[in-house]
């Protein structure tokens, strides 16, 4: 039946693309990729880099299109971050991250509901990247999604089981949720073709009108109207202040390999200083499997977590330069002990005392020189849901995006006469710290798209994933797979996952792993384990570009995703 479905799903992806375009689980072009969640985001990308556009036109276009057929991930009521390597080797990152509301007088903490919405920020975003980056005009990389939310699209098993996950928050929901993506009232079923004519019309008119459109036109009006009528924060003055920013990548480099990655207020930083612990230990002689690697990869990505906690968000004091220091990462190093597992606390005041202090190691300063100045001073004193597509064009031109809504279908909310599913992105402020919450700030969060060049510039991989908490052990073990294992990227991509985070008091292990691997991890470590089945949608799913020595690119969808690569065919 499984086998039946995908070839219906395959025949409905090659008819919905009016260009050729090849559609695959993993696909090989030199005329530029695109790997996303979805296979018909997928097709949307290609068949933009098939008329000719760029790799940020086809993200633009792959971007859109996710919100129509993963409409739960990510979509027009959502946030993200891009980043773009352009082949003159410029590089950017875009933070379209949501934001607070500016009054926040009548703010509960609610995890659901208007009140777990921060002003969307995906629209503006999108077109900001195309206008300054892209060749193409916003109605041209638009059309794809509107013609999938128009003639509709067949819906994979994931669509199912994230709608059956969410069928009470959506038939509850104050606006339209029930109305657009339930049945009368029910659930649709895997291979129904699914046809969203309200999302259709609202991204017909941001392609004709633009971002005012949705900031101050008429879909501003709606939203607004619906945040007013229950409960809500978000007004017109929100919608109509907000902006995208262009930023500086955070860019720092693993084995002789550049790695630009995705500035504050998300993940970028932590999975460098994790990778800069990592480093110091000469894992390549050892194997994805072996307990001792996934030991001091799980310890590094520990304190790294515990230091993001302590110090990242959107706040300008964030010591960036010294939590990527490669000094720093000796000072972080020294804390794991090579025979058994730091000791997890449920406590947040116990973890916080192994936070380090990355503000010593800024301007270039050295371990050995605080070292020798913390002696000198103890002598005198005596005494821490989503999706993501990469993209490449035939030209080299490389984009890595991750967008977001927070939870699977966001808030809940369905904006009335729009389609627009709301993010709940408010819960993700902290009580107190650089992440805590005030007017107009965004949330912190572990999302990291990704691009790594070679020693010589050239471009190796574009990677990212879902998974909120696993964002950053994913990601860092498909770089340790390629880079330190040699392992195609495919490869790299399927082998099991293993998961350790600040707040976890234990290590998250996908299925894969030879038992005396977790044997070991346990009895000899530690550990305490909690296991997952294997290929577990729980530990993300990355889609990846991985380009060859002889220039070809190779595009990978998700495997616990049911992600597709798509290119076109010249």
């Amino acid at each position: 039946m499984k086998k039946v479905l995908a070839a219906l799903l395959l025949l409905f992806v090659i008819n919905f693309s009016l260009f050729a375009v090849t559609t695959g689980q993993i696909l090989s072009s030199k005329f530029g990729v695109v790997a996303a969640a979805n296979p018909y985001a997928a097709a949307a990308g290609a068949e933009i880099l098939e008329k000719g556009g760029n790799a940020v036109d086809a993200a633009v276009a792959t971007a859109f299109a996710l919100g129509v057929v993963e409409p739960y991930a990510s979509g027009l009521g959502g946030e993200g971050v891009m980043i773009i390597h352009m082949s003159n080797g410029q590089s950017i990152a875009i933070d379209y991250k949501s934001a607070a509301p500016l009054d926040l007088s009548k703010y509960e903490r609610a995890s659901t509901g208007p009140l777990s919405v921060c002003t969307p920020g995906v629209v503006d975003g999108l077109i900001k990247a195309l206008s300054e980056w892209g060749t193409m005009t916003l109605e041209q990389v638009m059309e794809p999604a509107i013609r999938l939310a128009k003639e509709g699209f067949v819906l994979n098993e994931t669509f199912i089981s994230v709608l059956s996950d969410n069928y009470e928050k959506l038939l509850n929901d104050l606006g339209e949720g029930a109305s657009v993506y339930l049945k009368d009232g029910l659930l649709y079923e895997v291979g129904d073709i699914f046809k969203n004519p309200v999302l259709a019309k609202t991204l017909e008119l941001i392609a004709k009108e633009g971002r005012d459109a949705f900031y101050r036109g008429e879909i501003a009006e709606k939203i607004e109207k619906f945040m007013s009528e229950n409960g809500g924060l978000i007004t017109r003055k929100d919608l109509e202040e907000y902006h995208a920013i262009v930023k500086e990548p955070i860019i720092g480099d693993y084995r002789g390999y550049k790695i630009i990655t995705a500035p504050q207020p998300v993940g970028g930083a932590t999975l460098l200083e994790a990778l800069n612990i990592l480093e110091r230990f000469n894992v390549s002689d050892l194997s994805w499997d072996d307990p001792l690697y996934i030991h001091l990869l799980s310890e590094a990505l520990y304190l790294s977590t515990i230091d993001m906690r302590t110090y990242c968000g959107d706040d300008p004091n964030v010591p960036v330069e010294g939590l990527v220091s490669k000094e720093y990462a000796k000072s972080r190093f020294e804390m794991i002990p090579l025979s058994k597992a730091i000791t997890r606390s449920s406590k947040a005041s116990e973890r916080q005392k192994l936070a380090g202090d990355p503000s010593k190691y800024v301007e270039g300063k050295k371990f050995f020189e605080n070292i020798l100045k913390e002696l000198e001073e103890v002598s005198k004193a005596e005494s821490p849901s989503t999706t993501h597509a990469s993209v490449v064009d035939r030209w080299g031109n490389a984009v890595a995006f991750t967008q977001t809504l927070s939870s699977f279908f966001g808030s809940g909310n369905v904006v009335p006469g729009t389609g627009i599913i709301l993010n709940n992105e408010m819960g993700n402020f902290s009580a107190s710290g650089p992440n805590a919450l005030e007017p107009g700030k965004r949330p912190r969060t572990t999302i990291a798209p990704t691009i790594v060049l070679r020693p010589n510039g050239d471009l190796l991989m574009i990677v990212g994933t879902p998974g909120a908490s696993r964002i950053l052990s994913t990601l860092s073990q498909l770089i340790v797979n390629v880079i330190d294992f040699g392992y195609s990227i495919d490869k790299a991509m399927s082998l099991p996952k293993f998961c350790s985070y600040d707040t976890y008091t234990d290590l998250k292990i996908e299925g894969g792993f030879p038992e005396e691997t977790v044997q070991i991890l346990k009895n000899y470590y530690g550990y305490e384990l909690e296991l997952y089945p294997e290929l577990d949608l729980f530990f993300g799913g990355p889609n990846c570009v991985y380009k060859q020595e002889d220039g070809t690119y190779v595009g990978v969808g998700s495997f616990r995703r049911q992600g597709a690569a798509a290119a076109p065919e010249k």
